[in-house]
C-alpha cells in the first residue's frame, strides 16, 4: 500500500488520473468540425513508365490540397483473396471537401490525362469514423 501511495505521489495528479478506469473526456464532434477522409485507389497498371509520369505530376498537387499518402509503396501481404497484381494507394485528406477540391481541380484534371491507357483504376473516397 505504501508503494502504491509513493507511485501515485511520484506520478502526480495527471498520472493518477491515467490509472483511473474513467476514460478521458473527448470533445464531441460537431458539424463545424469535418472528419478526415481517405481516398482509396486500386490500380492494375499495364504501362509503368506512363504511370510514373502521372505520379510525379500529381504528388505536388496532392500536397497543395492538403493530402498525404498513407500507403503508396512498401511491403504488402495478402491475407485473404486473390489480389493478383492490384496495387493499392491510400491518401489522407483533411476532409471530404478537401479531397473533392483536389479531384475536380483544373490542375488534377490536366494531370489525370497522363494516366490514360496506363491501366485500370477504381477510386473511392471514404469519410473516417468519428
Amino acid at each position: 500500500m505504501k508503494r502504491l501511495f509513493l507511485l501515485l505521489l511520484l506520478l502526480g495528479a495527471s498520472g493518477a488520473s491515467a490509472l483511473s478506469p474513467v476514460p478521458p473526456k473527448v470533445p464531441p464532434q460537431t458539424e463545424a468540425t469535418p472528419r478526415p477522409a481517405l481516398m482509396l485507389i486500386e490500380a492494375d497498371i499495364h504501362d509503368m513508365d506512363g504511370f510514373r509520369a502521372y505520379t510525379q505530376a500529381i504528388i505536388p498537387i496532392v500536397q497543395r490540397f492538403g493530402g498525404t499518402y498513407v500507403v503508396m509503396r512498401g511491403e504488402r501481404q495478402d491475407l485473404e483473396g486473390d489480389w493478383g497484381t492490384t496495387r493499392v494507394v491510400i491518401s489522407r485528406w483533411p476532409s471530404m471537401d478537401a479531397a473533392r477540391a483536389f479531384w475536380f481541380s483544373p490542375e488534377y484534371q490536366q494531370a489525370i490525362k497522363l494516366r490514360a491507357d496506363t491501366g485500370t483504376f477504381r477510386v473511392t473516397l471514404l469519410e473516417t469514423a468519428p
